[in-house]
């Protein structure tokens, strides 16, 4: 709904944190990572690591946008994100126990024909993956994988959980097809993590290369959707309070 009070919010904070003509702020390169490395995907050349900032680029093996750092090959226009570079051959996650996944780097094909959807966000899965044959498969894209189980701040924090009971704060759908949360610890802000990555999205869009935090956007996006629910508890009380004083 573009109407929707919440949507308003993220517009404001993306519109108030677009960067200044001329500003040419680059993110920082991660410092446990290499700055070359070898890979699969392109065994031809070297990947050399670099800083993209708010530039969106297309990683060529997941096939899902990204900004930040990422390793590149300029001679062939090859792209990869940070994360899929350095995925690991397997993965145990946390939000699914007992459930191993094994890093693949071709489309998934099931027994249907047709690809996989990522567990976390929902998204179609295109290219380099993690899957799980338990309970009739199961996929993660890379960058969804290496989500944060927590993202901290002062005021507001948010945790990573497999679904939640409530809306999206964001995009007012429960958790038809988008499956994984970002809740809250105060349980009034629930965003998928679909909502999250477009709220990213839509930050690098609008030309924010003003932080190196990844999720800046998203924290604020979700600070202001906590003071608006709080301002909108304390108006019901005073009303309430009114009546029932009247």
């Amino acid at each position: 709904n573009p109407k929707s009070p919440t949507l308003t919010i993220i517009s404001k904070v993306l519109n108030t944190r677009s960067r200044a003509p001329g500003d040419k702020t680059m993110t920082i390169l991660s410092k446990d990572a290499p700055t070359e490395i070898s890979h699969p995907a392109h065994p031809e050349h070297k990947l050399k690591l670099m800083a993209t900032g708010a530039a969106e680029f297309q990683c060529d093996v997941c096939k899902e946008l990204g900004a930040g750092d990422r390793y590149t090959c300029r001679p062939c226009d090859f792209d990869l994100h940070r994360d899929c570079a350095l995925a690991e051959a397997t993965l145990a996650h946390p939000l699914l126990k007992g459930r191993e996944f094994q890093l693949r780097l071709e489309h998934p094909r099931h027994r249907d024909g047709g690809g996989g959807t990522c567990g976390a966000c929902g998204g179609k899965v295109l290219g380099l993956h993690y899957h799980c044959a338990a309970k009739k498969g199961s996929d993660l894209h890379p960058c969804c994988a290496a989500l944060p189980l927590v993202i901290p701040q002062e005021e507001l924090t948010l945790e990573l959980r497999k679904e939640a009971s409530h809306r999206c704060s964001s995009c007012r759908e429960r958790g038809r097809g988008r499956t994984w949360f970002y809740r809250s610890t105060c349980k009034t802000v629930y965003l998928h993590v679909a909502c999250v990555k477009e709220i990213a999205r839509r930050s690098r869009g609008a030309g924010d290369g003003s932080s190196t935090d990844p999720f800046a956007s998203v924290k604020e996006a979700a600070v202001q959707i906590y003071r608006a629910k709080k301002d909108e508890s304390e108006l019901e009380r005073v009303i309430l309070e009114l009546v029932l004083g009247g």
